[in-house]
């Protein structure tokens, strides 16, 4: 598994500088209102920038079905199917705990324009929704988790995504952890954007 982590921290710094002056050059009209309903229901959402990053990596991949968990999936659902574009019958399960940030997704994605057969929401424990999840259907999976949580999603990625599918972790969660069950061809990116997003190709 290859890794890309190994950036001085002076160079992480400038890095960090030129994403936040990016940030400014993005488009958000697509992704605010949903970030706003997040934060207003308690949650981070990931800033502009790291959602074209998303949508970047969903377009990559060509993701016709996608799984996102996270605590406010609106954004990172949106960014998916913008990627997908209108009428490629692209399919994103939304998979939080909290049903307000699910009816919230739900909202962002109707106001976006995106019919109700674009997205499945499941407002259930999302690691325990996720083994439940049929094995090699997807093509990209999306996860804001917290660090004791990275192994079990890294592992659970292998077995859900088909070769050429990627797994995209919000947040810098690299190096990866010694018992996240990866194959010795996985490529792993973090990008200096928000907070950090760590991509997972396999």
């Amino acid at each position: 598994m290859s890794d890309s982590t190994d950036v001085p921290a002076s160079d992480r710094s400038r890095f960090t500088d030129l994403a936040r002056r990016s940030a400014d050059l993005v488009d958000d009209s697509l992704y605010a209102p949903a970030r706003a309903d997040a934060t207003e229901l308690g949650a981070a959402s990931p800033d502009a920038l790291t959602a074209e990053a998303i949508r970047l990596v969903a377009r990559l991949t060509a993701a016709r079905t996608a799984v996102c968990i996270s605590p406010a999936p609106g954004v990172p659902a949106l960014a998916i199917l913008a990627a997908a574009g209108p009428g490629s019958g692209a399919v994103v399960t939304c998979i939080t705990d909290d049903p307000h940030h699910l009816d919230a997704a739900r909202s962002a994605l109707r106001a976006a324009g995106h019919p109700a057969s674009a997205a499945r929401y499941i407002a259930a424990r999302p690691l325990e929704v996720a083994d439940k999840l049929a094995d090699g259907a997807y093509d990209l999976l999306v996860a804001d988790v917290p660090d004791h949580s990275v192994s079990r999603v890294v592992s659970r990625a292998h077995q859900l995504l088909r070769s050429g599918g990627a797994l995209i972790l919000i947040g810098e969660h690299a190096p990866l952890p010694d018992d996240a069950d990866l194959p010795t061809h996985a490529h792993v990116t973090v990008l200096p954007v928000g907070d950090g997003l760590t991509v997972v190709a396999l």
